[in-house]
C-alpha cells in the first residue's frame, strides 16, 4: 500500500536566475534503474546527488499536472511512477510552491537527508510560480529489466523471485524465476524472495498502459460526504476506465460486503470470499476489503493487493459494497459474483 505524505506551501526562498525547468522523461516502455544526474540547472545546482531517472520521471509529471492545476493525490502519484518505469512504492512525496526561480529548501534539504534511496526532485512552471515534487521511493532489492507491455506468450526473466499473479482472467498464479504472460490484458504481478514482499507492479500484455490510474483523487467532490455515492462514483468510473458494462447492485452481495467489513475492522480472520458468496447463492465470486484515509486512496490500496484486484479488475455480473468512516478514514469491502 502506498504510504505518502503529500504537502504544499508557497514561499520564495533563495531566488537564483537560470534557465526554464527541465524534466526528465514522463514514461518508459521498461521497469529498470537507472542513475542520472538532475537535468534542470538549478536543481542540479543546488541538489548534488544522483536521482533514480523514473522517479524523476514521475515527479516530473506529477509536477506538471499540479502546475496545470489538476488533483494530484496518492493513486496519481503511484501511476505516474509505473508509466514512468519505477517498479517500486513511492514511499514520501512532497510537494512546495515557490517564485519563478526560488529554491524549495526543504525539499532539496530532504532529499539529501533521502540518499541511500531512490529519490526524484524535479520542478515544473505554472502560471502561480514553479511547483517542486519530491519523490523518494520504497525500493528493496534489484530487478531485472521488465517490459511493462509485453507480448502475448512471452516469458519474462524473474531470476531469484517467487512470484504470484492475478491474470486478466481473475485468475491467482503463482510460481518461481520465469512469469509466461499466457494470454493479453492486465496482469497484476508480486515478486517475493526469502525476506517477503518484495514490489507489486502491472504488465499489460498486447495493449497500451492506461494513462491515468484506476481511481482518481477528487472524483465524486460532488457528493463528498456522503461515503456510499462517493463509492458509487469511483466504481462507476472504474468501468470507464475498463471499458466494460457496469455490474449489477445487489442486496444479497451488500449483505455479504457488510458482514465481511464488520469482520476486517474487528480485526478477525476472514473466512473465504467464496463460501460465504456460495452461502448467498452465488458462485465464481471473490471480495476485497481496504481501509485507507479516503475511498479513492482505498480502493486503490484495493486494486495493488492480490487479494482485492480480482474483485475491483473482472468484469462480474453482480456486486455488493459496504463503506463506513473509520478514525483514519475509510473502510470498504466489495463483492462481486456472477450468479450460476
Amino acid at each position: 500500500m502506498l504510504s505518502m505524505l503529500l504537502t504544499a506551501c508557497v514561499h520564495s526562498g533563495g531566488k537564483l536566475p537560470t534557465a526554464q525547468p527541465r524534466v526528465p522523461r514522463l514514461q518508459s516502455a521498461h521497469y529498470e534503474r537507472v542513475e542520472i544526474a538532475p537535468r534542470d540547472p538549478l536543481v542540479a545546482r543546488v541538489y548534488d546527488g544522483v536521482l533514480d531517472e523514473a522517479l524523476a520521471g514521475a515527479a516530473g509529471a506529477v509536477a506538471i499536472g499540479l502546475a496545470a492545476g489538476r488533483p494530484v493525490g496518492a493513486p496519481e502519484v503511484r501511476w505516474r511512477a509505473v508509466l514512468a518505469g519505477y517498479p517500486w512504492p513511492v514511499a514520501v512525496a512532497r510537494v512546495a510552491v515557490v517564485e519563478q526561480d526560488a529554491v524549495a529548501q526543504d525539499l532539496v534539504d530532504a532529499a539529501v537527508a533521502a540518499r541511500g534511496h531512490d529519490v526524484g526532485l524535479v520542478r515544473a512552471r505554472g502560471e502561480h510560480g514553479d511547483h517542486w515534487v519530491l519523490l523518494v521511493g520504497g525500493r528493496r532489492g534489484e530487478l531485472p529489466q521488465v517490459p511493462r507491455e509485453p507480448v502475448p506468450g512471452q516469458e519474462l526473466a524473474l531470476p531469484g523471485f517467487a512470484w504470484s499473479a492475478v491474470a486478466p482472467s481473475g485468475a491467482a498464479l503463482t510460481g518461481q524465476d520465469r512469469l509466461t504472460v499466457s494470454m493479453p490484458g492486465e496482469w497484476l504481478v508480486q515478486l517475493r524472495d526469502s525476506q517477503g514482499i518484495v514490489t507489486t507492479f502491472p504488465l499489460y500484455a498486447g495493449r497500451t498502459t492506461p494513462q491515468g490510474p484506476p481511481f482518481r483523487s477528487g472524483l465524486g467532490a460532488e457528493v463528498a460526504g456522503d461515503l456510499d455515492e462517493e463509492l458509487l462514483w469511483q466504481l462507476d468510473a472504474l468501468d470507464g476506465w475498463y471499458e466494460r458494462s457496469a455490474a449489477e447492485r445487489d442486496l444479497a452481495l451488500d449483505a455479504v460486503a457488510r458482514g465481511r467489513l464488520r469482520s476486517f475492522l474487528a480485526g478477525q480472520a476472514l473466512p473465504p470470499a467464496g463460501q460465504q458468496l456460495a452461502a448467498a447463492g452465488y458462485f465464481e465470486g471473490t471480495a476485497g476489503e481496504c481501509r485507507a484515509a479516503s475511498v479513492s486512496d482505498c480502493l486503490d490500496a484495493m486494486w495493488w493487493s492480490q487479494s482485492g484486484h480480482a474483485a475491483l479488475a473482472g468484469a462480474w455480473g453482480t456486486v455488493g459494497m459496504a463503506v463506513t468512516p473509520t478514525a483514519e478514514g475509510v473502510a470498504i469491502s466489495v463483492a462481486v459474483a456472477d450468479r450460476e
